[in-house]
């Protein structure tokens, strides 16, 4: 009997020893922890980046397509700022604000301004503070359009864009101001 207490005893103290995480075990899972977080992180960044591109070329393409319905069989978009019109005629994207004024402020998701502006027999869409992996993105990804101007760089003409012409037109600042022609 005396044996068996004896060895419950050293039982009961292994079990003592044993309470708790060491400071080395405590650092190993924090270390983990942090790498799980930081590797969340980065995707999410990287998803709402490609959902950014994404929402804008929508966004531009439902745009164009309303002021050209808009003015179809007009002979021309006279040369003032259409913003008005379209707002007017409820053709802004709803994933846009719209701000009153004369004309009204329209801005896109990411915090900068839209402005369409009739040329005579086209007109442009100006988009501000345009990121530069969402300037990338949109650009190589843009279709149907006359030019894109990125900043005060040379107007692209030949669609579509290529990777390489997109880095150089878009990189020149952290965000850019891009202008979408269309006839």
């Amino acid at each position: 009997m005396n044996a068996i207490n004896t060895n419950n005893s050293l039982i009961a103290m292994k079990a003592k020893k044993q309470r708790g995480l060491t400071l080395i075990e405590l650092i190993a899972s924090l270390t983990v922890f942090a790498l799980v977080v930081g590797g969340a992180l980065a995707l999410f960044s990287s998803s709402s980046s490609s959902q950014a591109s994404i929402q804008m070329t929508s966004d531009l393409t439902a745009i164009r397509a309303a002021t050209r319905g808009l003015y179809y069989g007009k002979g021309g978009y006279g040369t003032g700022n259409l913003n008005a019109v379209l707002v007017n005629g409820n053709k802004v994207p709803t994933t846009m604000t719209v701000t009153a004024g004369t004309p009204p402020t329209i801005s896109h998701g990411l915090g900068g301004a839209v402005t369409i502006a009739g040329a005579s027999t086209a007109f442009n869409i100006t988009v501000t503070a345009v990121p530069t992996d969402v300037c990338m993105s949109v650009l190589t990804s843009s279709t149907g359009w006359n030019s894109i101007t990125v900043g005060s760089g040379t107007a692209i003409t030949a669609f579509p864009v290529q990777p390489d012409a997109a880095s150089t037109a878009c990189s020149a600042a952290a965000t850019q101001t891009v202008v979408f022609g269309s006839a």
